[in-house]
Order: structure tokens, then C-alpha cells, then sequence
């Protein structure tokens, strides 16, 4: 069951990166790196779907020999490999050399396509059974097994090659999402070399006595985490970023409302701060749009608003504010001189002058000082609510 599920996940996601890198290969047709990188999306999933037990009846029934899905797979993986590695070689090196290396790559894994294919005719491997038994049991025919052995220095081959040049382009990249995509392709690819040693542990294993094999779920746990792991670093550069935007949306919503309690305060005493009518409390967890705009205009009014009511503070509580600054506490005297003007008579509140609002805009414009009033006025909100709860429950005790 683990096996046919993680089987579909690759043969899945590997058809959604062939499709999501297709529109660049479209629009710049002669880049062969792009080509490359579409031909192994396109055989890796070949690879997969051929192999999955609901398909691999049909296709071999449809070429009409036994274990003809296997040879397809095979074939698979090794244009794969070589795919992978002219995309890598047209990242890495100069165009002159890489196009001088790409042919004869080419040529060097056509000519051994073609050798692989011949030895498979000759060996003729007519043990049937599900795609994750059929391999087993026909290595423990020499002949097929020599035969393997030939298959997985080809694919040892051509991971080794990856291995070392995308860990040696990683380090030459500043850009993080593509040195990230560097790096977890060569991580999957070494785990195919692993793959691949294991599977010569269990070659030997079959054919020698005293030699203990392998567990059979290390095989495709180990070629399938490899795959996912270098499908995630070719197409980590085009949807990594996204993901950095999204974090940051979610951290703004979640600082947004967390400002809600402070600012609702300061609005009930001083309307006049907002540009807009805010939404009915019911409403107030929808997130706005555009979302900066709003967290940005709610650190202005919050600030416009203590300039309008600092007037109306105690002044034992300012005192205390200015004595705290700097310090870990001044987020907790901020909030209880908002709290000493807000008990105030509210019908005293003058609106701050056009300099004053201009000044507080300004204070916060830069984006690092941004992050620092938001991250500080939060600590002041979560101080004002734990006030607001102290001073009610002492209040509710003292009435009864």
C-alpha cells in the first residue's frame, strides 16, 4: 500500500513540474537547459506511470512481452539521467563548453541506451510480477543480474556527475532559492547513488552465500525520496519566493490582529485617526485589502492617536513611561498611560495638528522601523488587555 502510494505521489508530481516548467520551455524554445529539464520531467514520469500496477498489465499486453514495462522504465530513467545532466552542465559551464559536453553526452548515453536495450532482448527476462517483486526475482537469474549491474553503473554514472556539479554550483550562487534548488538536487541524486548500491548489496546477496540482503522497502523508499527531492530543487527557484510572500501575509494578518484590541480602544476615543470606516466587529477577522496598507495605517493611527491623548494622561504614569525607556517593562507603562487618558473625559480629546501626523508617518516609514513599531506596539496591546482584565476584576471584586 505505502509502496503504490508513494509511487503515485512521484508519477503525480512529476507530470505538475513537466507542466508548471513547460510555459518557460514554450516561450524560450532554444534554451536547452529548459529543454532538458522538461525531457527529464517527461520520462521521469513515464517511468512512474508505466510502473504502476493499474497501467503496467495493459502496456505489457500492448507490446506484447514479458516484463516490457521494465525495459520502458529502464530506458526512462537513463534519458533521465542524462537530461539532468546537460542541465546542469548548461548551468554550470560556459556555453562554447557546454555545448561540446552536452554532445558528447549525448552520444555516450545513446550509444549505451542502445547497448542496454540489446542485452535485454538477449537476457529475456520472463519472470511476471507486481513492479515492486519483478526486479527481485529476476536477479536471481545471473544472466539478468549481470544485466543490472551494467543498467546501474549507467544511472551511477550520471548521478555521480550531478552530485558534483550542482554541489559545485551551489556554492557559487547568492540568489537563496536557487541554491537551495542546487542543493537538494544533488541530496536527491546522492540518495540514487545509494539506491544504487544497495541494489548491488542485494545482487551480491542473491549470488553469494553468507551475505544477508538488504530490506526490500529501502529501494524505493530511498529512489522515490531522491526523485521528490530533486523534482523540489529543479522547480524550487519558481515557486520558493512564493512562499517567503505567504509567510510574510500571514505574519502581517497575524500582527493586524493583534493590534485590534489597542487600536479599537484608541478609535472608540478618538474616531477621528481613521481615514475609513472600519468594518462592524463581526467582520473585523477578514483580513483587508491590500493587507500592508492596513497594518501600515493602523501603527499610524494607534501612534496618531497617543500624540491626540497624550494630554489627557496621568502624570504619574507618564513619568513612569519616560523612566522605563529602553527598558523591558516600557511596553507595560506605555500601555497604562494610554489607559489612565482613555478613563479621561474622552470630550476633552483636541485633534493632533497636521505636524504632529507628519511627524508620526514619517517615523514610520523606513520598512526596518516599520517591523520594530509593530513588533513593539503589539507588546503594548498585549499589556493594555492585561490591564483592562486586572482592573476589571479588581473593580468586580470591590462591588461585591
Amino acid at each position: 500500500m505505502l509502496y503504490e502510494l508513494f509511487s503515485w505521489t512521484c508519477a503525480v508530481v512529476t507530470l505538475a513540474a513537466l507542466l508548471y516548467r513547460l510555459p518557460a520551455l514554450l516561450s524560450n524554445p532554444r534554451n536547452l537547459a529548459a529543454a532538458a529539464l522538461c525531457a527529464y520531467f517527461l520520462f521521469n514520469s513515464i517511468a512512474y506511470f508505466v510502473d504502476l500496477d493499474v497501467f503496467r498489465g495493459y502496456i505489457t499486453a500492448l507490446l506484447g512481452f514479458p516484463n516490457a514495462t521494465t525495459i520502458v522504465v529502464q530506458v526512462s530513467v537513463v534519458i533521465l539521467t542524462a537530461a539532468q545532466q546537460v542541465t546542469v552542465i548548461n548551468l554550470t559551464l560556459p556555453p562554447l563548453e557546454a555545448k561540446r559536453a552536452t554532445r558528447w553526452l549525448t552520444v555516450g548515453f545513446g550509444l549505451a541506451t542502445v547497448v542496454l536495450v540489446l542485452l535485454f532482448i538477449a537476457v529475456q527476462p520472463h519472470k511476471e510480477a507486481s513492479a515492486q517483486e519483478a526486479v527481485y526475482l529476476n536477479l536471481q537469474d545471473t544472466d539478468y543480474a549481470l544485466y543490472f549491474t551494467y543498467y546501474l553503473a549507467i544511472c551511477a554514472a550520471g548521478r555521480f556527475q550531478t552530485v558534483v556539479f550542482a554541489f559545485r554550483y551551489a556554492r557559487t550562487i547568492s540568489e537563496f532559492w536557487l541554491r537551495l534548488g542546487m542543493w537538494l538536487v544533488a541530496s536527491g541524486s546522492a540518495l540514487i547513488l545509494v539506491y544504487c548500491g544497495i541494489r548491488y548489496w542485494q545482487i551480491v546477496a542473491l549470488h553469494a552465500t553468507g551475505v544477508s540482503g538488504p530490506w526490500k522497502f529501502l529501494f524505493w523508499l530511498i529512489a522515490d525520496s531522491g526523485t521528490l527531492m530533486q523534482i523540489a530543487g529543479w522547480t524550487i527557484p519558481l515557486w520558493g519566493p512564493k512562499l517567503g510572500a505567504i509567510g510574510r501575509w500571514f505574519k502581517n494578518y497575524r500582527s493586524y490582529l493583534r493590534l485590534a484590541p489597542l487600536w479599537q480602544a484608541v478609535y472608540r476615543a478618538a474616531p477621528g485617526i481613521a481615514l475609513e470606516n472600519p468594518p462592524s466587529r463581526r467582520l473585523a477577522w477578514i483580513p483587508p485589502r491590500p493587507l500592508d496598507y492596513h497594518l501600515y495605517r493602523r501603527v499610524i493611527e494607534i501612534r496618531d492617536a497617543e500624540l491626540m491623548l497624550r494630554q489627557l494622561a496621568d502624570p504619574i504614569a507618564l513619568h513612569r513611561l519616560d523612566q522605563a525607556q529602553g527598558l523591558p517593562h516600557e511596553a507595560v507603562c506605555e500601555a497604562a498611560v494610554l489607559r489612565s487618558a482613555l478613563r479621561a473625559d474622552l470630550g476633552a480629546v483636541q485633534p493632533a495638528d497636521a505636524s504632529q501626523q507628519g511627524r508620526s508617518v514619517r517615523q514610520c516609514a523606513p520598512d526596518v522601523s516599520l517591523r520594530q513599531e509593530i513588533a513593539t506596539l503589539i507588546q503594548v496591546s498585549r499589556a493594555f488587555q492585561t490591564l483592562d482584565k486586572r482592573v476589571g476584576s479588581a473593580t468586580s471584586l470591590g462591588s461585591g
